[in-house]
């Protein structure tokens, strides 16, 4: 032990305070003393070294993490207060509690929806809409509770080394791997009797088939490279395409319909990695020091890389609407909307804000998302093309 450190141990701690008051001018020496103090009895020291320096660092740093993410209790307020005590885990494992991730699944069906439904002829009615957004909803609560569930088996140990995520069950021993793998199964038999309430429910499992593969492999992405948001990113945007073949709609039928659709299947899938960027921002120092890799680590200009892909997000709805002939309704909504809620992002996300950036990742989804459903259901209801299908409609029933 040096003696830089046992001097400091000698100290009382108001002693200690005493080093703000050390000359400047011999910060630089090789030995410096501590200022003598009659009321203390203070003897002289060296300086404390880098390593102790450090050291303190360090323990600041802990104790700054364990107050913004304090130990594990029991829940005494939420959704997870209401269920008993054993199977709060298990709840935890499918992030009940926290609905964005959720949104960041589920849009993506909604997109699809009422893009099938503008492509359809004649179009569907709001009642078949409605019922299928809830039967993919269903499955989506139990998509995303499996790819969540998954997530905290494979990433248990990075976890432990990581403040934000140190209390999730596997991490922290409430639940084994087994038992979460158990839990993992069951989520999926449930997305299968999802899909099985679906039309065509075969058509419906050949997109869920490779959607749940791919979410399921998507941690093991953090260990083999830098872009495993970008793995993550298919598997969502796929929604888009399922949900409109749910209600029977083939987003491929022609060259011009099959370019829109790629469009509109790249817009989600970038918004989806910019989604998952942020999210990762919260954990940058940590993920470093874990040797987790992401797009979060390697891309540390957070302005630049949003905006980047912002307007790429942007650009590739824009093609959508051209592609598609949609009228400027779809395009002041979907296109004008989306580039203001990223310009906000690209303001105010900031990885010294992790507070921020978990913000965006509760609402962004809904929030940016929700601005395409909502532009593209209104081109459904007002746009050139869904007039002509409601007439149609009004004649074929005279």
């Amino acid at each position: 032990m040096n003696a830089s450190r046992i001097a400091l141990r000698r100290l009382t701690p108001s002693a200690r305070c005493h080093l703000i008051s050390f000359d400047r001018r011999a910060i630089s020496g090789s030995r410096w003393s501590l200022l003598t103090s009659q009321t203390h009895n203070i003897r002289p020291a060296v300086a404390p070294s880098n390593d102790l320096t450090s050291r303190v660092s360090r323990n600041l740093t802990v104790e700054t993490s364990v107050a913004k993410y304090p130990p594990w209790t029991p829940p005494v307020k939420g959704i997870l207060s209401k269920l008993p005590l054993s199977l709060v885990p298990y709840a935890e494992l499918s992030r009940i509690e926290k609905p964005g991730g959720l949104y960041g699944f589920y849009m993506a069906y909604l997109i699809g929806l009422s893009y099938g439904a503008c492509l359809a002829t004649p179009g569907p009615g709001f009642i078949l809409l409605a019922g299928t957004a809830a039967k993919l909803l269903v499955y989506n609560v139990f998509l995303r509770g499996a790819a969540c569930t998954v997530n905290d088996i494979l990433d248990r140990d990075y976890d432990r080394q990581v403040a934000r995520c140190r209390t999730r069950p596997v991490a922290r021993g409430a639940v084994t791997p087994s038992q979460a793998y158990v839990w993992y199964g069951l989520q999926t038999l449930g997305a299968g009797a999802a899909i099985a309430t679906l039309p065509n429910p075969l058509t419906m499992l050949a997109y869920a088939i490779p959607i749940q593969l791919v979410v399921s492999l998507y941690p093991l992405g953090k260990r083999f490279t830098d872009f495993p948001q970008l793995i993550l990113s298919a598997p969502i945007a796929g929604g888009v395409l399922m949900a409109a073949a749910a209600i029977g709609v083939d987003p491929f039928v022609t060259p011009a319909t099959a370019a829109a659709t790629a469009s509109l299947f790249m817009s989600h899938y970038i918004w989806t990695t910019i989604f998952d960027y942020v999210n990762a921002c919260q954990d940058t120092a940590d993920d470093i020091k874990a040797g987790v890799r992401s797009m979060a680590v390697l891309y540390q200009n957070t302005d630049a890389f949003i905006s980047v892909m912002g307007a790429a997000q942007v650009g590739c709805l824009i093609a959508t609407g051209v592609l598609a002939g949609f009228s400027p309704i779809y395009f002041i909504g979907a296109a004008g909307g989306n580039a203001l809620w990223l310009a906000a992002m690209v303001k105010t996300v900031k990885r010294s804000r992790p507070d921020i950036c978990g913000w965006w990742f509760a609402w962004g989804g809904l929030l940016v998302s929700g601005t395409t459903v909502l532009a593209l259901l209104a081109e459904y209801v007002g746009g050139p093309r869904g007039v002509d299908k409601h007439v149609e409609e009004a004649d074929a029933d005279n």
